[in-house]
C-alpha cells in the first residue's frame, strides 16, 4: 500500500469520527430540551387539571346513589358519594330503588305527580318495600301453601326465609342473657330468624323490608289499602314534623354524631313524596302494619283517615270509628306478625338482641318502642294480621294453630270429635283470623275469600266437592 493511500484513508476515518462525535453532541443537547419541555408539559398539565378538577368531576361522575334522600345533607352526599343502598342497584322492579334517569326524570315532577307515582308504587307487588319475606318452619307445608295461595289472589311477590328450628339452636351460638331460662328454645329459634333478615339488611344496607309471620293474614285489595295509606302517612310525618332518623352507617348524612344540627322542618319545608322509597324510611326504624296489641304510650301522636276497607264499629280506645283507619306513634307491639323494617332499625335491633337476648323477639321490640330507642309508628286497626284453622276439625290436636305455643305436634285422633267441618260447608274455608285478636277488621280476607274467588263458585259447591252426596263421607 503507498503511503499517500494509507494518508488518505486515516483523513476519512479523521472526518467520519468528527462526524459522529458532532452527532453525539447534537443529540445530546437535544436530549437536554426534550427533558425541560417534557417537565414543562408536565406541569401545564397538573396546573389544568387542579384548575379545573370540579368541572371534570361533575362532567364525568356517574352517580351511583339508588335512592334520593329527602331532607338529607345533598352536600355531604355529594363530597363522600354515599349510598344508602348500595345493594339495591343489582335489580330492578318491585320495590327496588332507580337509577339516576329516573331521579332527574322526578326532579322535573310536580308534587302532584310525584305522590301519585309514590302512592302507585306503595300499591306495587312489594307494597313499596325492597323485598316482602315470611318466616316459615321448613314442616309447615300448610302455611307455605297459606302463602301461596293470598299471594296469588292479592298480586303479591314475596319470598320465603327459612326459620331457624330447635336442632339449629346452641347455646354457645345464643347471645348473653342477664335472664337466663327466661327463652324457650322456639322463642329462641323465632328470636333468630328475624335477626337473620336483620344481619342480611344490616351488612349490606338494604332498603326497608316487610317481614311477615308464616301465620299472616290480609284483605284481598291489599295493594289498593296500602296505595291509600301512602298520602296519608306522608300527611302525618308534615304533620308531627318529623326529621331523619339517627342513621350511623358509612358516611351517612343523617349521622346525629357528625351532625348534630340536621336542618329543621322549618328550613327544609314540608316532607316531599319519594317514588324511590314511597314510604320514606329515612324518618323511622320500624312500621307496624300487623301487631296483635298496641300499648297505649303516644296514643295521641295519630291521623285518622278514611279507609273504605274497614269495617265500621271499631273503638280506639274509647272512641266509636267509622270506616276509618288510625296511624299512629307506636306505643309498643305485641306480637311481630307484619312490619316493616328499615337498615337503621335492623341495626338497632341486632345490637339490643347481641347485647342481651332477655326476651321474646316482639317483647324486644316493644321495650325499645317504649324506651324509645326505635323510632316506629303503627296502624289501628292492623292491615294485616293472623290466621288460625276453625276450631273442631282436629288441627289443634295437632299443635297446628302455633310453632310457639301450640304443644307437641302429632296426628289427629281417629276418634277425634270434630264438629267444625259442618262450619267449613257453610262457610267455605278453613281459615279465620286468631279470635283473640280484637283489633283486626277484614272486609275480605283473602282466605275467607279463596274457593269462591279461585274456583269461581258460591260456597254451597263445596259439599260436593268435599262429601260424597250419596255416602256423607
Amino acid at each position: 500500500m503507498l503511503l499517500g493511500e494509507q494518508t488518505g484513508t486515516a483523513g476519512r476515518f479523521s472526518k467520519i469520527s468528527s462526524s459522529f462525535s458532532a452527532l453525539i453532541a447534537h443529540w445530546r443537547s437535544y436530549r437536554h430540551i426534550h427533558r425541560i419541555a417534557l417537565v414543562i408539559f408536565v406541569l401545564l398539565t397538573i396546573f389544568v387539571l387542579e384548575r379545573y378538577r370540579s368541572a371534570l368531576a361533575s362532567t364525568f361522575q356517574t352517580s351511583t346513589d339508588p335512592i334520593a334522600v329527602p331532607g338529607g345533607n345533598s352536600a355531604a352526599q355529594d363530597n363522600n358519594h354515599y349510598e344508602p343502598y348500595p345493594e339495591a342497584n343489582q335489580g330492578g322492579g318491585g320495590g327496588k330503588h332507580g337509577d339516576e334517569e329516573s331521579k332527574s326524570k322526578y326532579q322535573q315532577m310536580t308534587p302532584e305527580q310525584l305522590l301519585a307515582l309514590s302512592q302507585k308504587n306503595a300499591g306495587n307487588s312489594t307494597l313499596g318495600f325492597h323485598a316482602i319475606k315470611y318466616i316459615n318452619m321448613k314442616a309447615r307445608y300448610d302455611r307455605e301453601d297459606a302463602m301461596a295461595l293470598q299471594a296469588y289472589m292479592s298480586g303479591l311477590d314475596i319470598e320465603d326465609a327459612p326459620a331457624v328450628e330447635a336442632d339449629e339452636i346452641d347455646p354457645a351460638g345464643m347471645p348473653p342473657t342477664h335472664r337466663p331460662g327466661r327463652l324457650r328454645v322456639g322463642e329462641k329459634g323465632c328470636w333468630r330468624a328475624h335477626a337473620n333478615i336483620w344481619s342480611h339488611m344490616t351488612r349490606h344496607r338494604l332498603p326497608p323490608i316487610l317481614i311477615l309471620e308464616s301465620d299472616a293474614a290480609w284483605d284481598i285489595n291489599i295493594r289498593s289499602i296500602m296505595s291509600n295509606l301512602n298520602t296519608h302517612f306522608i300527611d302525618f310525618l308534615n304533620q308531627i314534623n318529623s326529621t331523619a332518623v339517627h342513621d350511623p352507617s358509612y358516611q351517612s348524612p343523617n349521622n346525629h354524631l357528625h351532625h348534630p344540627n340536621p336542618p329543621s322542618y322549618a328550613e327544609t319545608g314540608p316532607i316531599k313524596p319519594n317514588p324511590d322509597d314511597p314510604w320514606l324510611s329515612e324518618h323511622w326504624d320500624l312500621f307496624s302494619i300487623g301487631q296483635c296489641y298496641e300499648y297505649s304510650q303516644d296514643r295521641e301522636i295519630k291521623l285518622v283517615y278514611d279507609d273504605e276497607s274497614v269495617p265500621a264499629g271499631k273503638e280506639y280506645w274509647g272512641k266509636k270509628m267509622g270506616k276509618e283507619r288510625v296511624i299512629r306513634k307506636s306505643g309498643g307491639i305485641t306480637c311481630t306478625t307484619a312490619y316493616a323494617i328499615s337498615h337503621t332499625g335492623a341495626a338497632k335491633l341486632l345490637l339490643r338482641g347481641a347485647m342481651d337476648l332477655d326476651n321474646p323477639v316482639d317483647l324486644l321490640i316493644r321495650r325499645m318502642v317504649m324506651s324509645r330507642d326505635l323510632v316506629a309508628y303503627s296502624l289501628f286497626p292492623p292491615v294485616m294480621a293472623q290466621w288460625e284453622y276453625i276450631g273442631g276439625i282436629g288441627m289443634a290436636e295437632r299443635g297446628a294453630q302455633s310453632d310457639i305455643n301450640g304443644g307437641k305436634h302429632r296426628d289427629t285422633p281417629e276418634d277425634a270429635d270434630m264438629p267444625g267441618w259442618k262450619d267449613v260447608q257453610e262457610k267455605a274455608t278453613i281459615w279465620q283470623t286468631k279470635g283473640h285478636h280484637h283489633d283486626v277488621a277484614f272486609d275480605k280476607m283473602a282466605l275467607k275469600e279463596a274457593w269462591t274467588e279461585i274456583m269461581g263458585e258460591g260456597p254451597e259447591k263445596l259439599g260436593e266437592s268435599l262429601w260424597n252426596p250419596e255416602t256423607g263421607d
